[in-house]
């Protein structure tokens, strides 16, 4: 991943010096190393920092929000969809038991600077995307990682079960049942 002193005086990047960080790699390793899960409003990436934890989507939001800060738009922000099952999660072997469908389709943040990926979500390896087969990817600005991640994944996941009826699943049931995947596998 590139480095850069971080050195705009905007937002993001104000949150971030706050805590003695004062290069891009550094604050990589800052958010990689904070505990996964929810802030308490999606759309407001500086509660990464004031809250001390974040999902794949607003860690990558607020670090792509500090590259866009300081004139890094070559780092791009990322929005890929998987198919989240035991394979990629094997926490979630039983849960998959006697279910109709093998695997349930999940978007997933991460950065992308010349050509590679880079996931800070968490040290574990059940958040990396270089060991994820997407299916499909897509850029989003560091402003609409929020919304269009959950867009993204909805329209993906109503396709699919036009196209698999065999699945025997209505998409508000398959969306609580992707709830309960990312409760097991945040524990």
């Amino acid at each position: 991943m590139i480095d850069f002193e971080i050195k705009a005086d905007q937002l993001y990047s104000k949150i971030i010096q706050s805590k003695g960080i004062h290069t891009f790699k550094e604050a990589c390793e800052y958010v990689q190393n904070l505990p996964y899960g929810r802030i308490s409003d999606r759309t407001k990436f500086e509660l990464v920092i004031e809250e001390g934890k974040g999902t794949c989507s607003s860690k990558h939001g607020l670090l792509a929000g500090i590259a866009e800060e300081n004139n890094h738009k070559e780092v791009e922000l990322m929005v890929g969809i998987f198919q989240m099952s035991p394979e990629t999660h094997p926490v979630l072997t039983s849960f998959f038991e006697g279910k109709t469908y093998p695997h349930i389709p999940e978007a997933h943040c991460y950065l992308r600077y010349d050509g590679e990926r880079y996931d800070y979500t968490s040290n574990s390896k059940e958040h990396d995307a270089n060991k994820l087969l997407f299916i499909r990817e897509q850029r989003v600005d560091p402003h609409q990682a929020a919304e269009w991640k959950e867009v993204i994944q909805q329209d993906y996941i109503k396709r699919l079960l036009v196209r698999k009826p065999e699945f025997q699943i209505s998409f508000e049931d398959l969306w609580k049942d992707r709830e309960e995947c990312i409760r097991i596998f945040s524990k």
